[in-house]
Protein backbone atom coordinates (compact mmCIF):
# COMPACT_ATOMS: atom_id res chain seq x y z
CA UNK A 1 0.00 0.00 0.00
CA UNK A 2 2.73 2.07 0.38
CA UNK A 3 6.43 2.75 -1.27
CA UNK A 4 8.75 -0.48 -1.02
CA UNK A 5 11.85 1.38 0.90
CA UNK A 6 15.06 0.54 -0.22
CA UNK A 7 17.55 -1.78 -0.83
CA UNK A 8 21.06 -1.28 0.13
CA UNK A 9 21.66 0.97 -3.25
CA UNK A 10 18.12 2.83 -2.31
CA UNK A 11 16.57 1.61 -4.97
CA UNK A 12 12.66 0.26 -5.20
CA UNK A 13 12.62 -3.60 -5.40
CA UNK A 14 10.35 -3.08 -8.88
CA UNK A 15 8.74 -6.88 -8.17
CA UNK A 16 7.63 -5.44 -5.40
CA UNK A 17 5.50 -2.81 -7.00
CA UNK A 18 4.23 -5.40 -9.84
CA UNK A 19 3.28 -7.60 -7.04
CA UNK A 20 0.81 -4.82 -5.42
CA UNK A 21 -0.44 -3.69 -8.46
CA UNK A 22 -1.46 -7.54 -9.11
CA UNK A 23 -3.12 -7.63 -5.76
CA UNK A 24 -5.02 -4.21 -6.77
CA UNK A 25 -6.15 -6.04 -9.46
CA UNK A 26 -7.74 -8.75 -7.94
CA UNK A 27 -9.43 -6.63 -5.02
CA UNK A 28 -11.10 -4.83 -7.48
CA UNK A 29 -12.75 -7.70 -9.55
CA UNK A 30 -14.10 -9.21 -5.89
CA UNK A 31 -15.20 -6.33 -5.22
CA UNK A 32 -17.20 -5.91 -8.23
CA UNK A 33 -18.32 -9.50 -7.61
CA UNK A 34 -20.12 -7.93 -4.67
CA UNK A 35 -21.44 -5.09 -6.15
CA UNK A 36 -19.35 -3.03 -3.76
CA UNK A 37 -21.60 -3.38 -0.98
CA UNK A 38 -18.93 -4.02 1.58
CA UNK A 39 -21.19 -5.36 3.88
CA UNK A 40 -23.63 -8.44 4.22
CA UNK A 41 -25.73 -8.86 1.17
CA UNK A 42 -29.96 -9.76 1.24
CA UNK A 43 -29.11 -12.58 -0.09
CA UNK A 44 -26.57 -14.96 -1.16
CA UNK A 45 -25.88 -14.47 -5.33
CA UNK A 46 -28.08 -11.62 -5.42
CA UNK A 47 -26.33 -10.45 -8.19
CA UNK A 48 -25.93 -13.63 -10.24
CA UNK A 49 -29.02 -12.75 -13.03
CA UNK A 50 -27.81 -15.76 -15.62
CA UNK A 51 -25.69 -18.90 -16.29
CA UNK A 52 -22.67 -16.68 -16.85
CA UNK A 53 -22.92 -14.35 -13.87
CA UNK A 54 -23.18 -17.92 -12.02
CA UNK A 55 -20.53 -19.37 -13.54
CA UNK A 56 -18.13 -15.80 -12.92
CA UNK A 57 -19.00 -15.94 -9.17
CA UNK A 58 -18.29 -19.42 -8.84
CA UNK A 59 -14.70 -19.38 -10.55
CA UNK A 60 -14.18 -15.77 -8.68
CA UNK A 61 -14.88 -17.43 -5.33
CA UNK A 62 -12.61 -20.26 -6.13
CA UNK A 63 -9.75 -18.43 -7.76
CA UNK A 64 -9.66 -14.65 -5.98
CA UNK A 65 -11.83 -14.42 -2.80
CA UNK A 66 -9.71 -13.61 0.05
CA UNK A 67 -6.39 -14.48 -2.21
CA UNK A 68 -5.30 -10.78 -3.63
CA UNK A 69 -6.00 -9.58 0.11
CA UNK A 70 -3.69 -12.06 1.05
CA UNK A 71 -0.41 -10.62 -1.01
CA UNK A 72 -2.05 -7.05 -0.31
CA UNK A 73 -2.24 -7.77 3.66
CA UNK A 74 1.80 -9.59 2.88
CA UNK A 75 3.31 -6.28 1.36
CA UNK A 76 2.20 -4.46 3.74
CA UNK A 77 4.54 -6.42 6.02
CA UNK A 78 7.23 -6.34 3.72
CA UNK A 79 6.63 -2.66 3.31
CA UNK A 80 7.13 -1.99 6.89
CA UNK A 81 10.31 -4.46 6.98
CA UNK A 82 11.59 -2.34 3.73
CA UNK A 83 10.67 1.04 5.70
CA UNK A 84 12.59 -0.25 8.94
CA UNK A 85 15.79 -1.22 6.96
CA UNK A 86 16.06 2.31 5.10
CA UNK A 87 15.53 4.27 8.46
CA UNK A 88 17.91 2.10 9.71
CA UNK A 89 20.93 2.67 6.77
CA UNK A 90 20.08 6.55 7.25
CA UNK A 91 20.53 6.46 11.38
CA UNK A 92 17.01 7.78 11.18
CA UNK A 93 14.64 7.10 13.79
CA UNK A 94 11.86 5.18 12.91
CA UNK A 95 9.28 3.99 15.92
CA UNK A 96 7.78 7.21 16.50
CA UNK A 97 7.47 7.94 13.07
CA UNK A 98 6.03 5.35 11.55
CA UNK A 99 2.99 5.13 14.50
CA UNK A 100 2.39 8.55 13.13
CA UNK A 101 2.02 7.36 9.96
CA UNK A 102 -0.33 4.74 10.49
CA UNK A 103 -2.23 7.37 12.62
CA UNK A 104 -2.40 9.26 9.15
CA UNK A 105 -3.66 6.12 7.24
CA UNK A 106 -6.26 5.44 10.21
CA UNK A 107 -7.52 9.13 9.37
CA UNK A 108 -7.69 8.19 5.17
CA UNK A 109 -9.60 5.17 6.62
CA UNK A 110 -12.48 7.01 7.70
CA UNK A 111 -13.05 8.88 5.60
CA UNK A 112 -12.70 6.09 2.85
CA UNK A 113 -15.43 4.01 5.40
CA UNK A 114 -17.78 6.68 5.28
CA UNK A 115 -17.86 6.42 1.51
CA UNK A 116 -17.62 2.53 1.62
CA UNK A 117 -18.04 -0.10 4.37
CA UNK A 118 -15.80 -2.58 3.30
CA UNK A 119 -12.61 -0.40 4.15
CA UNK A 120 -9.64 -2.72 5.01
CA UNK A 121 -7.09 0.30 6.08
CA UNK A 122 -8.38 1.19 9.12
CA UNK A 123 -7.75 -2.61 10.12
CA UNK A 124 -4.18 -2.15 8.36
CA UNK A 125 -3.75 1.10 10.71
CA UNK A 126 -4.55 -0.71 14.35
CA UNK A 127 -2.79 -4.08 13.25
CA UNK A 128 0.54 -1.99 12.09
CA UNK A 129 1.11 -0.63 14.98
CA UNK A 130 1.82 -4.36 16.88
CA UNK A 131 4.30 -4.97 14.35
CA UNK A 132 6.54 -2.38 15.94
CA UNK A 133 7.55 -4.06 18.98
CA UNK A 134 7.86 -7.30 16.72
CA UNK A 135 11.12 -5.98 15.31
CA UNK A 136 13.35 -7.23 18.19
CA UNK A 137 11.96 -10.60 17.63
CA UNK A 138 13.66 -13.30 16.15
CA UNK A 139 12.88 -13.73 12.73
CA UNK A 140 12.25 -17.71 13.03
CA UNK A 141 10.12 -16.98 15.84
CA UNK A 142 7.70 -14.35 13.98
CA UNK A 143 8.12 -17.31 11.23
CA UNK A 144 6.52 -20.07 13.16
CA UNK A 145 3.92 -17.28 14.30
CA UNK A 146 3.34 -16.30 11.10
CA UNK A 147 2.15 -19.73 9.99
CA UNK A 148 -0.01 -20.60 13.14
CA UNK A 149 -2.01 -16.94 12.45
CA UNK A 150 -2.36 -17.41 8.67
CA UNK A 151 -3.29 -21.24 9.22
CA UNK A 152 -6.15 -19.77 11.19
CA UNK A 153 -5.18 -22.16 14.14
CA UNK A 154 -6.80 -19.87 17.01
CA UNK A 155 -10.10 -20.26 15.02
CA UNK A 156 -9.88 -23.99 14.56
CA UNK A 157 -8.87 -24.44 18.45
CA UNK A 158 -12.03 -22.36 19.24
CA UNK A 159 -14.17 -24.58 16.46
CA UNK A 160 -13.04 -28.22 18.08
CA UNK A 161 -14.14 -26.17 21.53
CA UNK A 162 -17.01 -25.98 20.23
CA UNK A 163 -17.54 -29.09 19.04
CA UNK A 164 -16.72 -30.89 22.66
CA UNK A 165 -18.69 -28.76 24.48
CA UNK A 166 -22.12 -28.78 22.58
CA UNK A 167 -24.73 -26.20 23.71
CA UNK A 168 -28.31 -27.87 25.17
CA UNK A 169 -30.95 -28.42 23.09
CA UNK A 170 -33.19 -25.87 22.62
CA UNK A 171 -36.42 -25.14 23.85
CA UNK A 172 -39.99 -24.59 22.17
CA UNK A 173 -39.17 -21.04 22.58
CA UNK A 174 -35.90 -20.35 21.96
CA UNK A 175 -36.49 -22.02 18.35
CA UNK A 176 -38.89 -19.46 18.17
CA UNK A 177 -36.92 -16.48 19.35
CA UNK A 178 -34.04 -17.66 16.88
CA UNK A 179 -36.59 -18.03 13.89
CA UNK A 180 -37.69 -14.58 14.78
CA UNK A 181 -34.54 -13.18 15.37
CA UNK A 182 -32.94 -14.12 11.73
CA UNK A 183 -36.30 -13.23 9.77
CA UNK A 184 -35.89 -9.88 11.50
CA UNK A 185 -32.03 -10.12 10.79
CA UNK A 186 -33.29 -10.87 6.89
CA UNK A 187 -35.43 -7.92 6.81
CA UNK A 188 -32.95 -5.61 8.18
CA UNK A 189 -30.17 -6.71 5.50
CA UNK A 190 -32.76 -5.85 2.71
CA UNK A 191 -33.79 -2.19 4.29
CA UNK A 192 -29.65 -1.69 4.64
CA UNK A 193 -29.02 -2.84 1.00
CA UNK A 194 -32.00 -0.41 -0.31
CA UNK A 195 -30.48 2.38 1.51
CA UNK A 196 -26.89 1.61 0.11
CA UNK A 197 -28.07 1.86 -3.70
CA UNK A 198 -30.67 4.42 -3.18
CA UNK A 199 -29.31 7.26 -0.53
CA UNK A 200 -29.62 9.46 0.42
CA UNK A 201 -25.83 9.96 0.68
CA UNK A 202 -26.15 11.21 4.57
CA UNK A 203 -27.65 7.86 5.16
CA UNK A 204 -25.57 5.79 3.56
CA UNK A 205 -22.27 6.99 5.23
CA UNK A 206 -24.11 6.96 8.78
CA UNK A 207 -24.89 3.38 8.03
CA UNK A 208 -21.84 3.04 7.39
CA UNK A 209 -20.53 4.83 10.04
CA UNK A 210 -22.24 2.36 12.51
CA UNK A 211 -23.73 -0.87 11.52
CA UNK A 212 -20.63 -0.98 8.72
CA UNK A 213 -17.89 -1.01 11.46
CA UNK A 214 -19.40 -3.36 13.53
CA UNK A 215 -20.46 -5.93 11.00
CA UNK A 216 -16.76 -5.27 9.61
CA UNK A 217 -15.07 -6.48 13.22
CA UNK A 218 -17.87 -9.34 13.65
CA UNK A 219 -16.68 -10.76 10.18
CA UNK A 220 -13.28 -9.94 10.87
CA UNK A 221 -13.36 -11.92 14.14
CA UNK A 222 -15.97 -14.67 12.93
CA UNK A 223 -13.47 -15.53 9.94
CA UNK A 224 -10.48 -15.41 11.64
CA UNK A 225 -9.03 -13.16 9.10
CA UNK A 226 -8.35 -10.34 11.79
CA UNK A 227 -4.94 -12.89 12.97
CA UNK A 228 -5.19 -14.09 9.17
CA UNK A 229 -4.29 -10.38 8.27
CA UNK A 230 -1.69 -10.15 11.03
CA UNK A 231 0.02 -13.76 10.58
CA UNK A 232 0.50 -12.12 6.68
CA UNK A 233 1.80 -8.93 8.10
CA UNK A 234 4.89 -10.99 10.11
CA UNK A 235 5.32 -12.95 7.28
CA UNK A 236 5.99 -10.02 4.96
CA UNK A 237 8.49 -8.42 7.79
CA UNK A 238 10.22 -11.83 7.55
CA UNK A 239 10.47 -11.91 3.92
CA UNK A 240 11.51 -8.23 4.37
CA UNK A 241 14.39 -9.14 6.95
CA UNK A 242 15.61 -12.52 4.13
CA UNK A 243 15.42 -9.96 1.14
CA UNK A 244 13.31 -12.75 -0.62
CA UNK A 245 12.78 -10.81 -3.68
CA UNK A 246 16.21 -9.69 -4.83
CA UNK A 247 17.12 -11.69 -7.44
CA UNK A 248 19.68 -14.54 -6.68
CA UNK A 249 20.13 -18.07 -7.92
CA UNK A 250 19.04 -18.90 -4.54
CA UNK A 251 16.27 -16.83 -4.74
CA UNK A 252 15.16 -17.93 -7.75
CA UNK A 253 15.35 -21.61 -6.81
CA UNK A 254 13.21 -21.17 -4.26
CA UNK A 255 10.49 -19.26 -5.78
CA UNK A 256 10.36 -22.46 -8.62
CA UNK A 257 10.02 -24.73 -5.09
CA UNK A 258 7.30 -22.54 -3.93
CA UNK A 259 6.09 -22.25 -6.94
CA UNK A 260 5.28 -26.67 -7.29
CA UNK A 261 4.70 -26.79 -3.56
CA UNK A 262 1.92 -24.41 -3.17
CA UNK A 263 0.81 -25.12 -6.78
CA UNK A 264 0.36 -28.52 -5.78
CA UNK A 265 -1.60 -27.87 -2.21
CA UNK A 266 -3.62 -25.36 -4.06
CA UNK A 267 -5.03 -28.06 -6.67
CA UNK A 268 -5.40 -30.34 -3.80
CA UNK A 269 -7.41 -27.78 -1.61
CA UNK A 270 -9.06 -26.55 -4.53
CA UNK A 271 -10.81 -29.63 -5.78
CA UNK A 272 -11.53 -30.15 -1.59
CA UNK A 273 -13.32 -26.97 -1.55
CA UNK A 274 -15.79 -27.58 -4.99
CA UNK A 275 -16.40 -31.04 -3.59
CA UNK A 276 -17.06 -29.93 0.09
CA UNK A 277 -17.58 -26.21 0.40
CA UNK A 278 -16.61 -24.64 3.44
CA UNK A 279 -19.12 -22.09 5.53
CA UNK A 280 -18.95 -19.99 9.03
CA UNK A 281 -20.92 -22.52 10.76
CA UNK A 282 -18.64 -25.71 12.16
CA UNK A 283 -21.61 -27.94 12.69
CA UNK A 284 -19.27 -31.09 12.93
CA UNK A 285 -15.57 -32.25 12.47
CA UNK A 286 -16.02 -32.50 8.59
CA UNK A 287 -17.14 -28.79 8.69
CA UNK A 288 -14.04 -28.04 10.81
CA UNK A 289 -11.66 -29.81 8.11
CA UNK A 290 -13.48 -28.39 5.35
CA UNK A 291 -13.35 -24.84 6.95
CA UNK A 292 -9.24 -25.81 7.61
CA UNK A 293 -8.92 -26.94 3.98
CA UNK A 294 -9.83 -23.82 2.31
CA UNK A 295 -8.19 -21.81 4.90
CA UNK A 296 -5.03 -23.74 3.01
CA UNK A 297 -6.29 -23.39 0.07
CA UNK A 298 -6.24 -19.73 0.25
CA UNK A 299 -2.73 -19.39 1.89
CA UNK A 300 -1.45 -21.70 -1.00
CA UNK A 301 -3.23 -20.45 -3.87
CA UNK A 302 -2.14 -16.57 -2.81
CA UNK A 303 1.80 -18.15 -2.20
CA UNK A 304 1.41 -19.59 -6.32
CA UNK A 305 0.67 -16.32 -7.27
CA UNK A 306 3.22 -14.97 -5.95
CA UNK A 307 5.79 -17.43 -7.07
CA UNK A 308 4.54 -17.06 -10.69
CA UNK A 309 4.82 -13.51 -11.15
CA UNK A 310 7.78 -13.15 -9.33
CA UNK A 311 9.46 -15.57 -11.71
CA UNK A 312 7.86 -14.03 -14.63
CA UNK A 313 8.87 -11.16 -13.36
CA UNK A 314 12.52 -12.03 -13.29
CA UNK A 315 12.72 -13.94 -16.67
CA UNK A 316 12.07 -10.54 -18.54
CA UNK A 317 11.86 -7.20 -16.09
CA UNK A 318 11.60 -5.10 -19.25
CA UNK A 319 9.72 -6.11 -21.40
CA UNK A 320 5.99 -7.94 -21.25
CA UNK A 321 2.70 -6.39 -19.51
CA UNK A 322 3.98 -7.00 -15.92
CA UNK A 323 7.12 -4.71 -15.98
CA UNK A 324 3.95 -2.08 -17.05
CA UNK A 325 2.37 -2.59 -14.11
CA UNK A 326 4.87 -0.95 -11.73
CA UNK A 327 3.63 2.38 -11.72
CA UNK A 328 0.58 1.09 -10.58
CA UNK A 329 2.10 -0.19 -7.87
CA UNK A 330 4.13 2.50 -6.95
CA UNK A 331 0.65 4.61 -5.97
CA UNK A 332 -1.23 1.47 -4.71
CA UNK A 333 -2.57 3.44 -1.68
CA UNK A 334 -3.89 6.00 -4.96
CA UNK A 335 -5.15 3.09 -6.91
CA UNK A 336 -7.06 1.47 -3.83
CA UNK A 337 -8.77 4.15 -3.01
CA UNK A 338 -10.03 5.32 -6.68
CA UNK A 339 -10.70 1.90 -7.35
CA UNK A 340 -13.74 2.88 -4.51
CA UNK A 341 -14.43 5.67 -5.94
CA UNK A 342 -15.56 4.06 -9.26
CA UNK A 343 -17.34 1.18 -7.34
CA UNK A 344 -19.45 3.07 -4.69
CA UNK A 345 -20.07 5.84 -8.10
CA UNK A 346 -20.90 2.94 -10.37
CA UNK A 347 -23.07 0.80 -7.87
CA UNK A 348 -24.29 2.91 -4.71
CA UNK A 349 -26.49 5.89 -4.34
CA UNK A 350 -23.59 8.29 -4.52
CA UNK A 351 -24.04 7.66 -8.28
CA UNK A 352 -25.36 5.51 -10.18
CA UNK A 353 -27.30 3.00 -7.95
CA UNK A 354 -26.97 0.15 -10.23
CA UNK A 355 -25.73 -2.44 -7.58
CA UNK A 356 -28.72 -5.31 -7.87
CA UNK A 357 -29.27 -4.07 -11.47
CA UNK A 358 -26.42 -5.53 -13.46
CA UNK A 359 -24.79 -9.01 -13.00
CA UNK A 360 -21.80 -10.24 -11.57
CA UNK A 361 -20.12 -11.02 -15.35
CA UNK A 362 -20.98 -7.34 -16.52
CA UNK A 363 -19.71 -5.46 -12.99
CA UNK A 364 -16.82 -7.66 -13.56
CA UNK A 365 -15.88 -6.56 -17.16
CA UNK A 366 -16.35 -3.01 -16.05
CA UNK A 367 -13.69 -3.09 -13.46
CA UNK A 368 -11.64 -4.80 -15.31
CA UNK A 369 -12.01 -1.87 -18.11
CA UNK A 370 -11.36 0.66 -15.17
CA UNK A 371 -8.13 -1.13 -14.01
CA UNK A 372 -6.72 -1.26 -17.61
CA UNK A 373 -7.88 2.70 -17.26
CA UNK A 374 -5.92 2.73 -13.50
CA UNK A 375 -2.68 1.63 -15.22
CA UNK A 376 -2.34 3.73 -18.03
CA UNK A 377 -3.54 6.60 -16.14
CA UNK A 378 -0.47 5.66 -13.36
CA UNK A 379 1.98 5.45 -16.12
CA UNK A 380 1.35 8.85 -17.09
CA UNK A 381 1.21 10.03 -13.61
CA UNK A 382 4.64 8.08 -12.61
CA UNK A 383 6.85 9.48 -15.78
CA UNK A 384 5.75 12.88 -14.11
CA UNK A 385 5.88 12.65 -10.09
CA UNK A 386 7.85 11.06 -7.72
CA UNK A 387 4.64 9.52 -6.00
CA UNK A 388 1.21 9.08 -6.31
CA UNK A 389 -1.15 12.10 -4.88
CA UNK A 390 -2.66 10.40 -2.15
CA UNK A 391 0.80 8.88 -1.18
CA UNK A 392 2.35 12.58 -1.65
CA UNK A 393 -0.67 13.63 0.74
CA UNK A 394 0.69 10.53 3.31
CA UNK A 395 4.20 11.63 3.36
CA UNK A 396 3.05 15.27 3.55
CA UNK A 397 0.84 14.52 6.78
CA UNK A 398 3.93 12.31 8.16
CA UNK A 399 6.78 14.56 7.90
CA UNK A 400 4.94 18.19 8.29
CA UNK A 401 5.90 19.35 5.64
CA UNK A 402 4.90 19.73 2.01
CA UNK A 403 7.30 16.95 -0.15
CA UNK A 404 8.77 17.24 -3.36
CA UNK A 405 6.93 15.64 -5.98
CA UNK A 406 8.57 16.17 -9.21
CA UNK A 407 10.39 12.71 -10.58
CA UNK A 408 13.71 12.68 -8.83
CA UNK A 409 13.00 15.21 -6.63
CA UNK A 410 12.12 12.64 -4.10
CA UNK A 411 13.89 9.95 -2.12
CA UNK A 412 12.25 6.54 -2.01
CA UNK A 413 10.22 5.94 1.31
Amino acid sequence: MQPSSSAPSGERIAVVDVLRAVALFGIIIIHCMQGYLGSRPPKPGFMNMSMLDGAVASVGFMLIFGKFFTIFSFLFGLSFALQMNSAAQKGAPFAGRFTWRLVVLALIALVHGAFYAGDILIIYAFLGLLLIPCRAVNTRVLLVAAVVLILNVPGLILGWRGLNTPAPAPTIEQQQAAELALAQDRQLRQQQFDIRRSGPAAEIMRLNLTDGVTSKLAFQLRSGRLWITFGLFLLGLCAGRLEIFRETHAHLAFFRRLMWGAGAVAAVTTAIAILRPSGFQVNSLADLAASFSFTLQQASLSAFYVAVVTLLFWRAPKRGLLPQLAPTGKMGLTTYLTQTAFGVLLFQGFGLGLIGQIGTAAAVGLGILFFCAQVLFSRWWMSRFSMGPVEWLWRAATYFTLQPASRGAAKPA
